[in-house]
């Protein structure tokens, strides 16, 4: 069964990799989540691009940024992100109002 990375979701996270979201930018490098019972976290709720916000409070009590695809429940079930896709109005080339000129 697969379920949806909602907030207060517990997690087991194997990660390979996190996001760094910083102010120049994200970054994405090898995780450091030590082997053991430290994996155990709780999603923020927040997902961007195959990445979700998980409360790691046994690890270190920081968020973390991981892929939802390398996260299971903690009853075994497969965490996937929502795809919406975003749709763009048709461009009819008249972005812009016509400028008008005073007559002197």
């Amino acid at each position: 069964m697969e379920v949806k990375p909602a907030k207060g979701l517990k997690v087991n996270c194997n990660p390979t990799k996190e996001a760094i979201f910083g102010e120049d930018g994200v970054e994405v490098k090898k995780a450091a989540v030590p082997a053991g019972k430290h994996r155990l976290g709780v999603l923020t709720g927040r997902t961007l691009a195959g990445f979700a916000e998980v409360e790691m409070t046994v690890l270190d009590g920081n968020k973390h940024w991981y892929p939802t695809d390398e996260m299971l429940t903690d009853k075994g079930e497969k965490v996937v992100e929502e795809e919406i896709p975003i749709e763009e109005p048709a461009d009819d080339g008249d972005d812009e109002a016509p400028i008008e000129e005073d007559a002197e």
